[in-house]
């Protein structure tokens, strides 16, 4: 009974045009793992924006189609240089691969 009711209840939600689509981009590990930094990576934006290629005639590039997102998944921290021989400073900060990733 109860079970039944609370399964056929209406539900509702917050429209303001987030979550209608999953998350649509690249993420840097599946195609480099961790050997990857700034330059590959601004090329790799570059390429999401590029519209060199055509749909329907018209110049269109991945972002145009929705997939807008670069993902930076590993190797951008520092590896032992935090506090403790983690990844972050005594404030709790991340501490950044500046010669990966100088900008």
């Amino acid at each position: 009974g109860m079970v039944l009711a609370m399964a056929l209840g209406s539900t509702t939600g917050i429209d303001n045009g987030l979550g209608r689509t999953p998350p649509q981009g690249w993420r840097s590990w599946n195609l480099y793992g961790p050997h990857v930094d700034q330059t590959l990576l601004e090329g790799i934006m570059d390429g999401m924006v590029s519209r060199k290629r055509s749909v329907d005639g018209v110049p269109t590039s991945l972002c145009d189609l929705g997939y807008c997102e670069v993902g930076l998944d590993d190797a951008w921290q520092a590896c032992g240089e935090g506090e403790g021989y983690n990844y972050h400073d005594a404030h709790g900060r991340p501490v950044i691969n500046t010669t990966r990733f100088p900008d």
